[in-house]
């Protein structure tokens, strides 16, 4: 029996969401119904890992359906790489992308090229000093928002850089958000509400569609409806301190109390709560305009978060580390699939490549026969042959078991991260680090409007080293790291030296299976 396919693909990203914030993935505190609803009615995948990380590799990643982490780190879509959208080109499939995500806009990116509608949403990370020039209105400043452990002053009275960067980095993000007036102002709600806009009011009802709804929420600055309210947060109400809008560029080690992280949880929690309030407003949308029955809807994220020390991450708040532990690397997925009986957990491995692979099987583009070249009059089309990822689409059926047997994940040419059912293992590419020449050859001066990855280009294949955030300060373990997943999921034990052969079983597996993606 030939099955009825979707007509329409809705992939949406969703910043720096952690998967165990989620009621449907096991969270007993935070509020998702939304989600949790949309998990119990489709598919959920418990194994899902970013293999390239950060936010740019991660949606390279996803962009062409090839892994990142052996070839490169932050770096532009080139000519070389084929996209959704090149793939997707003159095949009816209307594609839009709506988006508040900064850094696929870094100039000369590249990363909403093919789209017939873009629809950028100002004002979030590296975009907020657009708003850099607007009247703080009278009494708001940025200590107010920020700890007052965490900012020094000189023997003058002054702020130290550090402190004053942080400070300045708060107050842009006042100089817009003072006059937000209700919950619709937050960056998730204006971003959703564009995307429903572009489903109801621009797009052709007649033809098939994929949209990309990228929302860099609940990414940091902590800035739930409590904080404009003047509220106390609901997942935390006896807190009693400044609002934590954002954190130090630091490990928390003597800088942040436990008091503080508890606190930025709960904010980045009643975040997430609200991401889902919203997206519950589309899932409605979608069902109103009949749409929901003929539409394939995917939920996921680049990476999550470290949120402090303990399970809840190895000393960090805020991604300036390349440390690939469970926190960062282990993300979300989930499925709605018209035709397939959904309410399944699904177990097996699965990287972010193979989303990509899974939205062009599910249009139905994924055998060579659909992407035949049709009448383009000598134009160049593309098709699915270079793509690594492999469908979810058989699991989903219930025709096979398995995607894949293991993960990776990591930094390119920092750290490499293999991940299977009993353990994980993470081998460091470099002990001796320096930030500025990091900083130089993997953003490549692109915080300042740079050469665009020029030199992170030419330096592919090799394991060069870089860092997540300019400016941070880098270090990584002396030494790798073994641990057991069934006992020690969030990493805290490494125990490399009670079972040396595994970890040396692990590394060769990982050290292969690198090469042989090297090779295709």
């Amino acid at each position: 029996m030939t099955r009825k396919r979707p007509e329409n693909v809705l992939f949406i990203m969703l910043d720096t969401l952690q998967f165990n914030y989620l009621g449907c993935y096991g969270n007993k505190e935070v509020k998702t119904p939304n989600l949790d609803k949309f998990a119990e009615k489709g598919f959920l995948f418990e194994n899902v890992y970013s293999e390239g990380l950060p936010t740019i590799p991660a949606r390279r990643a996803l962009m062409t359906g090839r892994f990142t982490l052996p070839y490169s780190g932050w770096r532009p879509l080139t000519t070389e790489d084929t996209s959704l959208t090149d793939m997707l080109w003159c095949r009816e499939v209307q594609t839009a992308l709506v988006y508040d995500t900064p850094p696929m806009r870094l100039p000369k990116y590249g990363y909403c090229r093919g789209f017939d509608y873009v629809r950028f949403c100002n004002g979030h990370e590296l975009d907020h000093e657009t708003f850099s020039h607007v009247p703080l209105k009278e009494g708001i400043k940025g200590e107010d928002y920020l700890s007052p452990q965490w900012l020094y002053k000189n023997e003058d009275g002054e702020y130290d850089d550090s402190s004053k960067s942080l400070i300045r980095e708060t107050e842009c993000y006042l100089r817009q958000r003072q006059n937000w007036t209700s919950d619709a102002d937050n960056y998730a709600s204006v971003v959703i509400s564009e995307a429903d806009n572009w489903l109801k009011e621009k797009r052709d009802p007649n033809r098939p569609f994929f949209l990309w709804l990228d929302s860099f929420d609940p990414h940091e600055p902590w800035d739930p409806p409590s904080v404009w309210e003047n509220k106390p947060c609901p997942y935390n109400p006896d807190y009693e301190g400044n609002p934590l809008l954002l954190a130090p560029w630091t490990e928390i080690k003597g800088v942040m109390t436990e008091e503080e992280c508890a606190h930025i949880r709960a904010l980045y929690a009643e975040k997430v709560t609200l991401v889902d309030k919203w997206l519950g407003k589309l899932f409605d949308s979608l069902k109103a305009q009949n749409l929901w029955d003929d539409t394939m809807v995917i939920i996921t994220s680049d990476h999550g978060q470290p949120m402090g020390s303990g399970e809840h991450g190895h000393g960090l708040m805020r991604k300036c580390r390349p440390w690939p532990y469970e926190e960062l690397a282990h993300v979300p997925l989930l499925i709605h699939m018209p035709g397939l009986e959904g309410g399944k957990r699904i177990e097996s491995f699965v990287q972010n490549v193979d989303v990509t692979a899974t939205m062009l099987d599910a249009l139905g583009l994924m055998s060579a026969h659909a992407l035949e070249e049709k009448g383009h009059e000598g134009i160049n089309t593309f098709d699915a042959d270079d793509i690594q990822g492999i469908s979810l689409l058989p699991v989903m059926r219930g025709e096979t078991d398995t995607v894949r047997d293991f993960a990776i994940a990591g930094y390119y040419g920092m750290s490499w991260s293999i991940i299977n059912h009993d353990y994980s293992y993470i081998h460091w590419l470099q002990k001796e680090i320096d930030t500025d020449s990091m900083n130089r050859v993997f953003y490549d001066g692109s915080g300042l409007g740079g050469n665009a990855g020029a030199q992170s280009a030419k330096l592919e294949m090799k394991e060069e080293m870089w860092t997540c955030v300019p400016g941070a300060e880098v270090s990584v373990p002396q030494s790798d790291e073994l641990y057991d997943r069934k006992t020690d999921q969030f990493q805290l034990n490494n125990i490399i030296d009670e079972q040396p052969e595994k970890a040396k079983e692990l590394l060769q597996e990982l050290k292969l299976y690198i090469g042989e993606l090297r090779t295709t």
